[in-house]
């Protein structure tokens, strides 16, 4: 379970909330495009599959960034999105607090212009490290991780223009999670001659991929922890990860065990994440 709180809060809601009838289609965002690749939406369709509920999983045709679908969630367009922790929206939405891709969001690996990758292989700890810039995308939430360890944070509004930054070398390090850094590298820079995914180094901080919901839909986030939670239990989730592009990376490529580890702190998610129970952090 996330939180007995939050099992309890939804026993004395439920009665506030909309009703959600079984069947009703759940409308997902198209995140830069590529909304119906993403490991959100196959760990959502996983979750509801092993719900006990017979919810139906859309993807809406817009191409959005993080800050466009989360104002679409609020305004009924869409019923949920997944991103990266970011405490602020526990004000906005309900948080389903178990990490989709058990944690490994949180093991950073940059892609990087190919001069930079030399210098990288001298990189021992995060004095070093913070000695190179680094690209965001808009409203993610590891930019204030990782601008509390030192490092200085380029952003833009979408991943295609970050590649293409730091191509440019506009900053140095563009770090993404271990299970999506190959595919994106692939899919917005195949062209350039350029950009490699750095072998050296793995930024690695507490954090994690939540689905969030409004807070009247409170049947609906009780349907996506009961699945999540099943799907964990039995091994379906970690056998998605395994096998999902956007995702089995992280096992078959990043090699995270034989980088330099720079651990860094992430503050702001130590009260959040104090009740979500440990077999839900993959460990290499």
């Amino acid at each position: 379970m996330i939180q007995r709180v939050f099992r309890v809060g939804l026993m004395v809601a439920v009665c506030m909330t909309t009703t959600f009838a079984f069947g009703q289609e759940i409308k997902y965002p198209n995140i830069d495009g590529i909304g119906k690749e993403s490991i959100g939406l196959a760990v959502l369709e996983l979750a509801l599959s092993k719900s006990g509920t017979d919810y139906t999983v859309t993807v809406d045709k817009r191409s959005v960034n993080q800050n466009r679908a989360r104002s679409m969630v609020e305004a009924g367009e869409l019923d949920v999105f997944d991103t990266g922790f970011q405490k602020e929206l526990e004000q906005r939405f309900l948080p389903i607090y178990l990490p989709l891709e058990m944690g490994l969001l949180g093991w950073r690996v940059p892609i990087v212009h190919k001069d930079t990758e030399a210098k990288l292989a001298n990189v021992k700890d995060l004095n070093q490290l913070t000695q190179f810039s680094v690209g965001q995308g808009q409203g993610w939430g590891d930019i204030p991780i990782l601008e509390n360890a030192g490092f200085k944070v380029v952003t833009a509004s979408q991943i295609e223009k970050l590649i293409k930054m730091v191509d440019g070398q506009r900053f140095d390090l563009f770090p993404l999670g271990a299970t999506e850094v190959y595919q994106f590298l692939q899919k917005f820079g195949a062209d350039s001659k350029n950009l490699v995914v750095d072998s050296n180094v793995t930024i690695v901080y507490p954090y994690g991929r939540f689905f969030y919901v409004t807070q009247n839909h409170l049947k609906l986030a009780d349907a996506i922890t009961t699945g999540m939670e099943n799907a964990l239990a039995d091994g379906s989730l970690l056998k998605l990860l395994k096998q999902h592009p956007f995702s089995q990376d992280a096992f078959d490529k990043a090699d995270l065990t034989n980088r330099v580890r720079v651990n860094i702190d992430s503050p702001d998610t130590k009260e959040s994440f104090s009740q979500i129970d440990s077999r839900w952090w993959y460990t290499p």
